[in-house]
């Protein structure tokens, strides 16, 4: 999809952190991984990869989650809510979907880390990869996450 209906509007669980998506999404994930499972409570967290620049955070947050110099989960001070995370690749910042105000158009078009997959856990995602990806897989997964991003939002 080319028209995204920018901005997007996005909130914490108790709304203290407000945040808009100002740049389309570069590709929609979901990851199986055990940090991720232990973080959101879930059997995957979900994640829509965005340009640093395209998400404006309004409110105060704090780093949780796994402490490590490469990756830094944000949450909101008050609700815990895992807002985003960056670090990761220069340039991108990855936001939790379940956030927006309407996220029913959401699909994750890639998984990783399949390998820690939960019996009974699908995603509906196209591509899977059973560890996790790397800034050289990035190009490719642009490409087929915009040859199928949702036509409807």
């Amino acid at each position: 999809m080319t028209d995204w209906p920018l901005p997007l509007k996005a909130s914490c669980l108790c709304g203290q952190v407000k945040m808009t998506i100002a740049a389309p999404p570069i590709c929609t994930f979901a990851c199986h991984c055990r940090d991720c499972q232990k973080l959101t409570g879930g059997a995957y967290s979900l994640t829509l990869m965005l340009p640093a620049d395209g998400l404006k955070v309004e409110g105060e947050t704090e780093i949780g989650g796994l402490h490590r110099p490469e990756l830094h989960h944000h949450f909101c001070t008050h609700c815990k809510s895992w807002l985003y995370t960056d670090g990761f690749a220069e340039g991108l910042v990855n936001m939790r979907p379940t956030l927006l105000e309407d996220a029913r158009w959401f699909t994750p078009y890639a998984e990783t880390m399949t390998a820690d997959r939960l019996p009974g856990a699908q995603t509906g995602a196209k591509v899977s990869f059973e560890g996790f990806t790397g800034e050289a897989d990035f190009p490719s997964l642009m490409e087929g996450f915009a040859r199928h991003a949702p036509s409807q939002i």
